[in-house]
């Protein structure tokens, strides 16, 4: 039995309307995936047993004869990205069916790294270990004067 989990320290998921999309926090590079890829994540963050995940696919109509390789290689895609990690807990064991209207083959996970620069901008990434995050700002570089300089600004 093989479970798997978000990687937590580094990863924001979010699943909304069969798409997912996973923030790197570290780097600020996204990855979103689609339909049937969607599904299967979604499966594998809650623990449901790798072999379950396989066993549903097959029971899929139109279903590719190499699914058992895509399935693989979708999830070692996600583990190399570091999206999963792999867990010593017991994997749940769960019967299920994925929604035929899902596209078959698309078990893929794409990166983006369009918005890396602005995701890497939020002020969050600029605490200092010696001072943390202050709402005076001194810990992103600028001083009580030229922070209350800076939001006068803003306020005129």
């Amino acid at each position: 039995m093989t479970a798997y989990q978000l990687n937590e320290e580094k990863m924001f998921a979010d699943i909304a309307d069969g798409v997912a999309i996973v923030i790197n926090s570290e780097t600020g590079i996204y990855y979103g995936m689609y339909d049937l890829g969607t599904a299967v994540f979604e499966k594998l963050i809650s623990g449901v047993d790798y072999e379950d995940i396989l066993a549903a696919l097959k029971k899929m109509k139109n279903v590719p004869q190499n699914v058992e390789q895509k399935l693989k290689a979708f999830v070692e895609d996600l583990c190399a990205k570091e999206l999963l990690i792999k867990i010593s807990a017991p994997a749940k064991n769960e019967t299920f069916f994925f929604d035929e209207d899902l596209f078959p083959d698309g078990l893929e996970v794409k990166e983006y790294s369009d918005a890396q620069e602005l995701l890497m901008a939020d002020p969050i990434h600029e605490v200092k270990e010696t001072t943390g995050w202050t709402p005076e700002k001194e810990s992103i570089g600028y001083s009580k004067e030229e922070t209350k300089e800076r939001e006068k600004k803003v306020i005129d």
